[in-house]
Order: structure tokens, then sequence, then C-alpha cells
């Protein structure tokens, strides 16, 4: 007979598994974050080179519809011209970006029978390859519970929809108050700088200060710096310091969604207590990866995580994947 497990242990493990990670196969891409929402996203095939990409998007829980967007790209496209998509006898006209419940009830069943779809401008024409749609609709399946469900989108079976777990709710993070700025720190800057020795941190030469500061407290500073620079961004550390010599520095380390520390930043920006990141991936349309840290009690915490791990030239990287995802509160 096989042992049940405790429905706290049951639980956990459910929760442990929600994070599935980012899969790629073929053309096509998906990831699931810590609360059960999973997306994909999919674009032309290798040898296309007009840019076209269908993003879905899906909660979990029982009764989470699949929401969509689509999106193509030629120089000489109107942006505002609407959006047509055929897979196999079905023609769904009138997207504007976002497709709508009655268009994906549609167009769903018919993406996965066909090998293909064409999309219009009713000017243009691009095609958008659907080689790994079944694989990395059947990995939001799994992440999400509903293989062997009347909810599945690829593996149905005739467990009722109440089988599948609730979404997870988003972790609470609490922002830590910080102080109004003064305009006296600033000042203070070049002469942090001077002292922010790090082996991991390179000592870039470069004309004024090259990094920011932040009061976060009566008697404590954050700072930013450029630690190295590459073609067309930087990478930047984080630092707590004293407001008066030494200055007593810390370097601070950025958890990423698997929990791992981080010591850098690309792009970084630090506002309202929130250090976001936007790195861009070499490559056509520069694929990129975003993410934020809310700056609490403890130290940084991830807020939000998402990369593209595909883009295959769509201008600004196409759609990223949400991959963790945190609720502030204050």
């Amino acid at each position: 007979m096989t042992a049940r497990l405790p429905s706290l242990a049951l639980g956990a493990l459910l929760a442990a598994g929600a994070h599935a990670g980012e899969f790629v196969h073929k053309d096509w891409a998906s990831a699931c974050d810590n609360t059960r929402h999973c997306e994909a996203v999919g674009y032309q095939d290798m040898a296309q080179s007009e840019p076209v990409t269908l993003w879905l998007a899906r909660d979990g829980g029982a009764n989470a519809p699949v929401v969509g967007k689509l999106m193509a790209y030629a120089e000489d496209a109107d942006d505002q011209a609407s959006l047509s998509i055929r897979a196999g006898e079905v023609l769904i006209q009138g997207i504007r970006r976002d497709i709508t419940a009655a268009q994906m009830a549609r167009l769903l069943p018919a993406l996965k029978k066909a090998d293909v779809a064409q999309v219009s401008d009713g000017r243009h024409t691009w095609t958008l390859s659907l080689a790994g749609l079944h694989a990395v609709l059947l990995k939001m399946d799994d992440a999400q519970a509903r293989v062997g469900t009347l909810t599945a989108l690829v593996r149905t079976g005739r467990q009722p929809a109440s089988a599948v777990p609730a979404a997870l709710p988003a972790p609470p993070l609490r922002a830590a108050p910080l102080p109004p700025q003064r305009d006296s720190d600033k000042a203070l800057l070049p002469a942090i700088l001077g002292v922010l020795k790090d082996a991991d941190c390179e000592d870039i030469a470069s004309e004024g200060a090259y990094g920011s500061i932040h009061r976060i407290s009566d008697s404590q500073l954050l700072v930013v710096r450029q630690c190295s620079l590459g073609a067309y961004q930087g990478a930047y550390g984080v630092w707590r310091v004293n407001d008066k010599p030494p200055y007593a520095s810390v370097r601070l380390m950025l958890p990423d969604v698997d929990g791992k520390p981080e010591d850098s930043a690309v792009e970084a920006n630090f506002e309202d207590g929130v250090l976001s990141s936007y790195a861009k991936g070499r490559g056509l349309g520069d694929c990129g990866s975003f993410n934020s840290w809310l700056w609490t009690a403890d130290g940084f915490k991830l807020l939000e995580s998402s990369n593209g791990p595909l883009c295959r030239g769509m201008p600004g990287g196409g759609f990223m994947l949400r991959q963790w995802l945190a609720r502030q509160i204050n």
C-alpha cells in the first residue's frame, strides 16, 4: 500500500516544484515562477528573417484561462495595424497585441494541430513556427500539476479541475523605511569611491563620478558603483557604508531566483527602495533579463525576475518570461 504524505509535507513539495525554471525547445521557450504562473513564447524559425512572436501565459489554479499577446515586426510596418493569424483552417482577425478570451478559445486548439501559423497585417506576412509548442505547454502543465486533468493543455485526462492546486501567493517583502535624502551626501561620493577596494570590482578610470549614493539611515548610505564596462553596458556593485570616515564599507549581495548570491547588477538603478537591473544579451535583437530587489531590514531581497531566452531579432528583445515575483508591502 502506498503511504500518503501528510498535508503539510505535500504542500511543501508542491511549493518547491512551483518554480520550474526555464525550458527551451526548438523555437519555443517557457518558464514558471514561484506562484505557479507560467509563460511561454515562440518565434519564427532560424531560416526566417522577419521577426514574429506569440506569448502565452496561465496562472495556477483550476479555472485559470490562457492569455496571449501577438507581435510582428517589419521596418515599414504600421505599428497601429491589427494582425491576423491563421493556423490550419482557423483564422483569427483583429488582434491588437492582446488576444481576447474568445479568440484564444478558437486559436489554441488550432495551434496544437499545426506546424506553423501565418501572421499578417494586410501588407506583410510572417511565419510563426510551432515547433516546440507541445513541449513547452507540457512543461507548463507539469509545473501546475495539470497533467491528467480536464484542464491540461496537452495531456488531458479524467481527473476533475478541482484536482489542480491553487496558485501560490507571491511572498510579501516589507520595505525598509528610507530617510529623506540630504543634499550634502553627494559631496561624499568621490571620497567613498576612493576607498571602495574590491578584488571583484575593477578600478575603472572615467571622467567624474561613476556611481550614485543614497541615504538609507541617519548614519549609513548605499553606494552603487560601476565595476566593469562592456561594449554597451556595465556591471555595478552595491555597498553599505557609514557616512563618516573611514566609512566601513560592506559589499552587499543580491539573491537570484535560486537564492544564490550575486555580487553585481547590470545597468543598476536604485530608486524608491528598489534596485533594478536590465542586462542585454549579445546577439540579434538583444535578448535581455530584468531583475529588481527591494531594500529591506535584512538587506536586498529579490522582488521580480524575468528573462528572455529567445528573441530571434525582435526589437527590444521580444517577450521576457517571468521566473520570480514577490509582493512589496510597506
